[in-house]
């Protein structure tokens, strides 16, 4: 036999030799090597003790995708103005997942609940009921993730396009704590102030209504006011209509200041030429310590005459 042929007989040899390893390869083993490689995944019966995420590396990601998505719609280019809409939907998406998640926690509690009642002081039992509640919590954590990565775009979101971000519906709250301000819609906060289990998310302080047309826009003079309120409030709460102008100026303020938010908008589609009259009636039920007043339209000064009745104090700036 020549040495070539030698050397391939051992070639060939040692990957039959290899190959024959491979299949008789335990299946722990492989299931071993496999975890090692891309990570466990706990089984139905097994809890799950994997960590919920690394936050720097995944807030790290977030803000690195919301600026790759704003340089995909670059000034001087008709996508720029597409850019605030864009930049939306990605804070957005982050909200939907933490609904999501919100809704598939809520559905394991009815079943906690019945686990609890059925407790006999067996094991059996006693391992149900211990796993369905690691499930719940994992998806508790999970959402309270997805709100800390959604919180995170959302101040990116403030500091690129210059207005704050809010859902299309609803509240936009963080249960977390890591938003610098909540911003609620008005009858989500008057219906939640009667729930006391909401209590913990509702910003408790010293409410005060501003409100102003868009013509009102000079920003100075009005963080100037806001800031001797604050002053004077510590806990202070701003109420006002999420409009242009004065209003704008001062959510903005309320986000740099930690200062919580409680926003009414006017609601078209139920009445129509009358929303921001009803609107002003839903911001005064909520009974403000008293109204900033800036220069502003006919709305303004029904918001204005009707705090009055109400004896609720009104200071006017004139402009």
């Amino acid at each position: 036999m020549t040495a070539t042929a030698t050397h391939d007989h051992k070639e060939s040899t040692m990957y039959e030799n290899d190959h024959n390893d491979a299949q008789h390869e335990s299946f722990t083993a492989m299931v071993c090597e496999q975890a090692a490689l891309f990570g466990a995944t706990p089984g139905p019966d097994e809890f799950d003790n994997r960590p919920v995420w690394d936050e720097g590396e995944a807030t790290a990601a977030v803000v690195k995708a919301f600026q790759l998505l704003a340089e995909a719609a670059p000034d001087g280019t008709q996508l720029a103005d597409e850019r605030a809409s864009l930049l939306w939907g990605f804070v957005n998406t982050l909200d939907a997942q933490v609904q999501r998640l919100d809704r598939a926690a809520d559905r394991l509690i009815p079943g906690v609940r019945e686990l609890q009642r059925e407790q006999d002081g067996s094991e059996i039992r006693s391992r149900e009921l211990e796993l369905k509640t690691d499930r719940a919590q994992n998806l508790n954590d999970r959402r309270d993730a997805f709100e800390g990565l959604r919180d995170t775009a959302a101040e990116a979101y403030r500091i690129e396009t210059g207005e704050v971000w809010r859902p299309r519906r609803g509240s936009h709250v963080s249960q977390t704590g890591k938003l610098t301000s909540a911003v609620i819609e008005a009858r989500d906060f008057q219906r939640a102030r009667k729930d006391r289990e909401n209590t913990a998310h509702l910003p408790q302080g010293t409410l005060v209504a501003v409100a102003g047309g868009k013509e009102a826009n000079d920003a100075g003079k009005i963080i100037g006011h806001l800031d001797k309120v604050k002053a004077k409030y510590a806990d202070v709460v701003l109420v006002h209509g999420g409009g242009p102008g004065a209003e704008k100026i001062a959510a903005g303020w309320a986000e740099r200041n930690g200062v919580h938010q409680v926003v009414c908008k006017p609601d078209w589609d139920a009445h129509g030429r009358a929303a921001p009259f009803r609107r002003n009636d839903e911001l005064l039920a909520l009974l403000p310590k008293g109204v900033i007043a800036f220069p502003g339209s006919g709305i303004t000064d029904n918001l204005v005459d009707k705090a009055k009745t109400l004896g609720i104090p009104v200071q006017k700036i004139v402009a």
